[in-house]
Protein backbone atom coordinates (compact mmCIF):
# COMPACT_ATOMS: atom_id res chain seq x y z
CA UNK A 1 0.00 0.00 0.00
CA UNK A 2 0.93 3.50 -0.55
CA UNK A 3 1.15 6.22 2.15
CA UNK A 4 0.42 9.43 1.42
CA UNK A 5 1.45 11.81 4.27
CA UNK A 6 -0.20 15.64 4.36
CA UNK A 7 0.24 19.09 5.95
CA UNK A 8 -1.23 22.30 5.49
CA UNK A 9 0.35 25.63 5.97
CA UNK A 10 -0.64 29.68 5.68
CA UNK A 11 0.60 33.24 6.36
CA UNK A 12 -0.72 34.95 8.75
CA UNK A 13 -4.74 34.78 8.83
CA UNK A 14 -4.35 33.27 5.99
CA UNK A 15 -4.33 36.55 4.32
CA UNK A 16 -2.72 35.80 1.02
CA UNK A 17 -2.53 31.87 0.59
CA UNK A 18 -3.30 28.54 1.98
CA UNK A 19 -1.37 25.32 1.27
CA UNK A 20 -1.69 21.43 1.34
CA UNK A 21 1.27 19.48 0.86
CA UNK A 22 2.51 16.25 0.99
CA UNK A 23 4.13 12.99 -0.30
CA UNK A 24 3.21 9.48 -1.44
CA UNK A 25 5.61 6.51 -1.27
CA UNK A 26 5.84 2.74 -0.06
CA UNK A 27 6.46 1.88 3.33
CA UNK A 28 10.18 1.18 2.67
CA UNK A 29 10.61 4.48 1.10
CA UNK A 30 9.45 5.97 4.49
CA UNK A 31 11.59 3.98 6.46
CA UNK A 32 14.65 4.82 5.29
CA UNK A 33 13.42 8.49 5.20
CA UNK A 34 12.57 8.46 8.89
CA UNK A 35 15.27 6.61 10.10
CA UNK A 36 17.77 9.48 8.43
CA UNK A 37 15.22 12.00 9.44
CA UNK A 38 15.18 11.28 13.17
CA UNK A 39 19.00 10.35 13.03
CA UNK A 40 19.25 14.18 12.02
CA UNK A 41 17.47 15.94 14.46
CA UNK A 42 18.68 13.58 17.52
CA UNK A 43 22.08 14.78 16.52
CA UNK A 44 21.33 18.16 17.80
CA UNK A 45 19.13 16.96 20.70
CA UNK A 46 15.85 17.92 18.70
CA UNK A 47 12.54 15.84 19.80
CA UNK A 48 11.01 16.61 16.54
CA UNK A 49 10.71 19.39 13.84
CA UNK A 50 8.50 21.64 12.80
CA UNK A 51 9.32 23.98 10.03
CA UNK A 52 8.16 27.02 11.42
CA UNK A 53 9.60 26.80 15.00
CA UNK A 54 12.78 25.81 12.96
CA UNK A 55 12.81 29.35 10.74
CA UNK A 56 11.66 31.24 13.98
CA UNK A 57 13.55 29.67 16.38
CA UNK A 58 10.76 28.65 18.75
CA UNK A 59 9.22 25.83 20.50
CA UNK A 60 11.59 22.79 20.06
CA UNK A 61 14.31 25.17 18.75
CA UNK A 62 13.93 27.44 21.17
CA UNK A 63 14.05 24.71 24.52
CA UNK A 64 16.93 22.74 22.46
CA UNK A 65 19.10 24.88 20.74
CA UNK A 66 18.64 28.56 21.80
CA UNK A 67 18.50 27.93 25.31
CA UNK A 68 21.28 25.80 25.41
CA UNK A 69 23.55 27.48 22.90
CA UNK A 70 22.63 31.25 22.45
CA UNK A 71 20.45 33.06 19.73
CA UNK A 72 23.66 33.06 17.26
CA UNK A 73 25.02 29.32 17.43
CA UNK A 74 21.30 28.42 17.51
CA UNK A 75 20.78 30.44 14.11
CA UNK A 76 23.68 28.55 12.31
CA UNK A 77 22.28 24.96 13.54
CA UNK A 78 18.92 25.45 12.83
CA UNK A 79 20.15 26.43 9.19
CA UNK A 80 22.32 23.66 9.24
CA UNK A 81 19.51 21.06 10.26
CA UNK A 82 16.74 22.31 7.63
CA UNK A 83 19.78 22.57 5.16
CA UNK A 84 20.33 19.09 5.48
CA UNK A 85 16.30 17.75 5.98
CA UNK A 86 15.71 19.36 3.01
CA UNK A 87 18.59 17.92 0.71
CA UNK A 88 17.34 14.67 2.37
CA UNK A 89 13.62 14.88 0.84
CA UNK A 90 15.37 16.23 -2.30
CA UNK A 91 17.10 12.88 -2.67
CA UNK A 92 14.80 10.64 -1.61
CA UNK A 93 11.90 8.97 -3.90
CA UNK A 94 9.14 10.48 -2.46
CA UNK A 95 6.62 11.84 -4.72
CA UNK A 96 5.59 15.41 -3.76
CA UNK A 97 2.01 17.41 -4.32
CA UNK A 98 1.28 20.87 -3.35
CA UNK A 99 -1.51 22.95 -3.82
CA UNK A 100 -1.93 26.69 -3.40
CA UNK A 101 -5.50 28.15 -2.63
CA UNK A 102 -5.12 31.69 -3.89
CA UNK A 103 -7.37 33.34 -1.04
CA UNK A 104 -8.09 36.95 -2.64
CA UNK A 105 -10.16 34.69 -5.43
CA UNK A 106 -11.36 32.08 -2.42
CA UNK A 107 -12.96 34.62 -0.54
CA UNK A 108 -14.66 36.58 -3.99
CA UNK A 109 -16.40 33.66 -4.45
CA UNK A 110 -17.43 32.73 -0.96
CA UNK A 111 -19.42 36.25 -1.23
CA UNK A 112 -20.79 35.09 -3.66
CA UNK A 113 -24.80 33.37 -3.16
CA UNK A 114 -24.44 29.82 -4.57
CA UNK A 115 -19.98 30.08 -3.37
CA UNK A 116 -21.15 30.72 0.44
CA UNK A 117 -23.44 27.57 -0.03
CA UNK A 118 -21.14 25.34 -0.95
CA UNK A 119 -17.76 26.98 0.53
CA UNK A 120 -16.80 27.11 4.05
CA UNK A 121 -14.89 30.74 4.77
CA UNK A 122 -12.02 28.46 6.39
CA UNK A 123 -10.83 26.41 3.28
CA UNK A 124 -9.27 23.45 5.35
CA UNK A 125 -12.05 20.62 3.98
CA UNK A 126 -11.97 22.23 0.66
CA UNK A 127 -8.34 22.26 0.03
CA UNK A 128 -7.68 18.59 1.67
CA UNK A 129 -10.46 17.19 -0.61
CA UNK A 130 -8.97 18.57 -3.57
CA UNK A 131 -5.49 17.37 -2.62
CA UNK A 132 -6.13 14.26 -1.98
CA UNK A 133 -8.14 14.00 -5.24
CA UNK A 134 -5.41 15.32 -7.50
CA UNK A 135 -3.51 12.31 -6.02
CA UNK A 136 -5.96 9.94 -6.20
CA UNK A 137 -6.18 11.37 -10.22
CA UNK A 138 -2.69 10.01 -10.45
CA UNK A 139 -3.12 6.89 -9.04
CA UNK A 140 -5.63 6.27 -12.31
CA UNK A 141 -2.18 6.72 -14.35
CA UNK A 142 -0.29 3.65 -12.67
CA UNK A 143 -1.09 0.08 -14.88
CA UNK A 144 -2.65 -1.65 -11.70
CA UNK A 145 -4.79 -0.02 -9.08
CA UNK A 146 -2.84 1.40 -6.01
CA UNK A 147 -4.67 1.86 -2.72
CA UNK A 148 -3.25 4.47 -1.28
CA UNK A 149 -3.39 5.38 2.81
CA UNK A 150 -4.06 9.31 3.58
CA UNK A 151 -2.90 10.48 7.24
CA UNK A 152 -2.72 14.43 7.93
CA UNK A 153 -2.05 16.50 10.98
CA UNK A 154 -4.16 15.88 14.13
CA UNK A 155 -5.44 19.29 15.26
CA UNK A 156 -8.30 21.37 16.38
CA UNK A 157 -9.31 21.12 12.74
CA UNK A 158 -8.86 17.34 12.41
CA UNK A 159 -12.62 15.92 13.16
CA UNK A 160 -13.96 18.28 10.28
CA UNK A 161 -11.62 16.48 7.10
CA UNK A 162 -12.61 12.73 9.18
CA UNK A 163 -16.42 13.50 9.40
CA UNK A 164 -16.20 14.39 5.61
CA UNK A 165 -14.32 11.25 4.33
CA UNK A 166 -17.24 8.97 3.68
CA UNK A 167 -19.49 11.62 1.48
CA UNK A 168 -16.30 12.71 -0.28
CA UNK A 169 -15.64 9.00 -1.08
CA UNK A 170 -19.29 8.66 -2.13
CA UNK A 171 -19.18 11.66 -4.26
CA UNK A 172 -16.88 10.54 -5.84
CA UNK A 173 -16.78 6.45 -6.67
CA UNK A 174 -14.14 6.38 -8.93
CA UNK A 175 -11.58 8.02 -6.71
CA UNK A 176 -12.84 5.85 -3.57
CA UNK A 177 -11.61 2.81 -5.70
CA UNK A 178 -8.02 3.78 -4.59
CA UNK A 179 -8.87 5.40 -1.27
CA UNK A 180 -7.74 3.52 1.89
CA UNK A 181 -7.79 5.27 5.67
CA UNK A 182 -7.80 8.56 6.29
CA UNK A 183 -6.34 8.89 9.47
CA UNK A 184 -4.69 11.69 11.54
CA UNK A 185 -1.69 11.32 13.57
CA UNK A 186 0.65 13.70 15.98
CA UNK A 187 3.10 15.31 14.28
CA UNK A 188 5.31 15.44 16.92
CA UNK A 189 5.53 11.27 16.83
CA UNK A 190 4.98 11.11 13.31
CA UNK A 191 8.25 12.10 10.82
CA UNK A 192 6.32 11.95 7.51
CA UNK A 193 3.98 14.52 8.63
CA UNK A 194 7.11 16.68 9.70
CA UNK A 195 8.57 15.86 6.35
CA UNK A 196 4.87 17.31 4.48
CA UNK A 197 5.18 20.39 7.18
CA UNK A 198 8.27 21.21 5.39
CA UNK A 199 6.89 21.00 2.05
CA UNK A 200 3.76 23.05 2.65
CA UNK A 201 5.39 25.69 4.74
CA UNK A 202 7.95 25.89 1.57
CA UNK A 203 4.80 25.91 -0.70
CA UNK A 204 2.96 28.74 1.39
CA UNK A 205 6.64 30.59 0.98
CA UNK A 206 6.78 30.27 -2.39
CA UNK A 207 3.36 31.32 -3.46
CA UNK A 208 3.94 34.42 -1.00
CA UNK A 209 7.24 34.98 -2.89
CA UNK A 210 5.73 35.21 -6.00
CA UNK A 211 2.60 35.74 -5.44
CA UNK A 212 1.55 37.71 -8.49
CA UNK A 213 3.49 34.96 -10.98
CA UNK A 214 2.17 31.36 -9.28
CA UNK A 215 4.39 29.69 -12.40
CA UNK A 216 7.58 31.13 -10.88
CA UNK A 217 6.60 29.49 -7.30
CA UNK A 218 5.98 26.10 -9.04
CA UNK A 219 9.53 26.51 -10.73
CA UNK A 220 11.38 27.40 -7.86
CA UNK A 221 9.46 24.50 -5.57
CA UNK A 222 10.92 22.04 -9.12
CA UNK A 223 14.19 23.80 -8.34
CA UNK A 224 14.47 22.13 -5.13
CA UNK A 225 12.31 18.49 -5.81
CA UNK A 226 13.64 18.16 -9.15
CA UNK A 227 11.28 15.38 -11.10
CA UNK A 228 9.56 14.18 -7.65
CA UNK A 229 7.95 17.16 -7.77
CA UNK A 230 4.38 15.94 -9.42
CA UNK A 231 1.59 18.53 -8.93
CA UNK A 232 1.30 21.71 -8.02
CA UNK A 233 -2.00 23.36 -8.61
CA UNK A 234 -3.65 26.61 -7.47
CA UNK A 235 -7.03 27.49 -7.68
CA UNK A 236 -8.25 30.98 -8.86
CA UNK A 237 -11.77 32.38 -8.84
CA UNK A 238 -12.77 31.03 -12.40
CA UNK A 239 -11.98 27.48 -11.33
CA UNK A 240 -13.36 27.98 -7.88
CA UNK A 241 -17.17 28.67 -9.60
CA UNK A 242 -16.82 25.92 -11.63
CA UNK A 243 -16.75 23.81 -8.62
CA UNK A 244 -19.51 25.40 -7.07
CA UNK A 245 -21.62 25.16 -9.62
CA UNK A 246 -21.29 21.15 -9.87
CA UNK A 247 -22.22 20.98 -6.46
CA UNK A 248 -24.67 24.04 -5.34
CA UNK A 249 -27.85 22.22 -6.25
CA UNK A 250 -27.23 19.01 -4.34
CA UNK A 251 -25.61 20.98 -1.30
CA UNK A 252 -29.06 22.91 -1.85
CA UNK A 253 -31.41 19.64 -1.88
CA UNK A 254 -29.36 17.48 1.11
CA UNK A 255 -26.79 19.37 2.45
CA UNK A 256 -22.80 18.52 1.76
CA UNK A 257 -23.10 15.23 3.24
CA UNK A 258 -19.30 15.77 4.02
CA UNK A 259 -17.94 15.15 0.29
CA UNK A 260 -17.89 18.26 -2.82
CA UNK A 261 -18.17 16.64 -6.04
CA UNK A 262 -14.44 17.23 -7.45
CA UNK A 263 -13.21 17.43 -11.17
CA UNK A 264 -11.65 14.85 -12.07
CA UNK A 265 -7.29 16.41 -13.22
CA UNK A 266 -7.60 16.95 -17.10
CA UNK A 267 -11.39 17.62 -17.28
CA UNK A 268 -11.96 21.39 -18.75
CA UNK A 269 -12.22 22.40 -15.25
CA UNK A 270 -8.99 21.41 -13.30
CA UNK A 271 -7.12 23.93 -11.64
CA UNK A 272 -3.82 23.27 -12.72
CA UNK A 273 -0.78 21.45 -15.19
CA UNK A 274 0.66 18.80 -14.24
CA UNK A 275 4.52 18.94 -14.07
CA UNK A 276 5.35 15.16 -13.85
CA UNK A 277 4.07 11.62 -13.92
CA UNK A 278 5.26 9.09 -11.25
CA UNK A 279 6.50 6.57 -12.44
CA UNK A 280 6.29 2.37 -10.51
Amino acid sequence: MLACYIDDSADAQQKTVYSVAGFVADSTVWFDVERYWSMRLKSEGLDYFRTWECVNLEGEFQRKLVDRHGLTTARVVADAVLCDLKELVAASNLYAFCMGVLMNDYRQVVSEPDGGIVLNKDPYVFAHQMFMGIILSEMEKFPGREIIAFHYDEHSKASLLQNSWDGYKECNPNWAKSAGILEPLDDKKCVPIQVADLLAHTTTRMFLHWRNDPQAAVSHLKGWLGSNLIRVPYTNAEFLRDIVAGNVQRFRAVGAKGGLLVPHQGSPNSPVESVGTPER
